[in-house]
C-alpha cells in the first residue's frame, strides 16, 4: 500500500515537469515565431521604405529631365512654325502677284530660318535608362504613370526624332546641295557686323524653291502638330508626377 502511494506521487511529480516542461517548451516557440515574425515585418517594412525611396528619386528624375526637354520641346516647335510660315509664304507667292519686293524683303528679314535653320530633339533619357537597367520600373506602383513615362520615352520621342532626321535628310538633298550646285545663289546665313543680311528676294521666284516649299511645309506641318502633342502628354506626365509625390 505504501509503495502504491509511492509510485502514484512519483507519477503525479513526472506529470507536472512534464506540463511545466511543456508550457515553458510552448512559450519558448511562441517567443521564436513572434520574434521571427516581427523581424520579418520590420523588414519588409524597411524595404518598402527603401523601395518607395527609390520610386520617388526615379520620379523627381524624371520630372527634371522632362522639364528642361519642354523648354527645349517649346523653343523648337516655335522654330518649326516660324519655318512652316516662311515655307507658306514662298509657297504662296505666284498666287499674290500684288506682293512688292519690299514686302518680300520686310518679311524675310525676320522669318527667313527656312534655309539655315534645323532642329532635332535631343531628349534628356540618362536617367530613364539607368532606372530601366537597374530594374527600378517594377517599383512605381502607379502603373498608369509608368505607362505614360515609357511610351513617351520609348514611342513619341522616337518617333519625333525619325520625322526630323528625315525632314532634315530631305532638306539637305533637296535645298543645301541644289544651293551648292548653283554658287550665284546664296541661301546661307550671312553675317555682317553681327546681323544677319537678308537674302535676295528675287531668289524666291525661282521655281524649284516653290517647288521645294510646298514639300517643306507639309513636312513641316506634321512636325508642329507632333511637337504639339509631345508637349501636351509632357505636361500631362509632369503634373501625374507632382500629383503622385504630394
Amino acid at each position: 500500500m505504501k509503495l502504491i502511494k509511492q509510485i502514484t506521487s512519483l507519477l503525479k511529480k513526472i506529470q507536472i515537469s512534464l506540463i511545466e516542461k511543456g508550457a515553458y517548451f510552448l512559450t519558448e516557440a511562441i517567443i521564436i515565431i513572434v520574434s521571427i515574425t516581427i523581424s520579418l515585418w520590420v523588414n519588409n517594412w524597411s524595404e518598402d521604405n527603401k523601395n518607395e525611396e527609390i520610386a520617388q528619386n526615379f520620379l523627381k528624375s524624371i520630372s527634371r529631365d522632362l522639364t528642361h526637354d519642354l523648354l527645349e520641346m517649346k523653343e523648337d516647335s516655335t522654330s518649326i512654325s516660324r519655318q512652316l510660315q516662311c515655307a507658306t509664304f514662298i509657297r504662296t507667292l505666284p498666287l499674290r502677284p500684288e506682293i512688292t519686293q519690299d514686302s518680300i524683303s520686310s518679311f524675310l528679314k525676320s522669318n527667313a530660318t527656312l534655309f539655315y535653320t534645323t532642329t532635332l530633339i535631343s531628349p534628356n533619357n540618362g536617367n530613364y535608362e539607368a532606372a530601366k537597367s537597374a530594374g527600378y520600373f517594377r517599383l512605381l506602383k502607379n502603373k498608369a504613370l509608368l505607362n505614360d513615362i515609357t511610351d513617351l520615352y520609348e514611342e513619341r520621342f522616337t518617333w519625333l526624332t525619325r520625322l526630323e532626321l528625315g525632314y532634315l535628310s530631305y532638306k539637305r538633298k533637296n535645298l543645301d546641295e541644289w544651293s551648292l550646285s548653283h554658287p550665284t545663289i546664296d541661301l546661307s546665313e550671312n553675317i555682317i557686323d553681327n546681323k544677319i543680311s537678308p537674302i535676295n528676294p528675287a531668289i524666291l521666284k525661282i521655281p524649284y524653291l516653290q517647288k521645294y516649299s510646298f514639300y517643306a511645309s507639309r513636312s513641316l506641318s506634321e512636325l508642329r502638330n507632333q511637337y504639339g502633342v509631345i508637349i501636351e502628354h509632357t505636361q500631362r506626365i509632369l503634373k501625374e508626377i507632382e500629383e503622385e509625390n504630394k
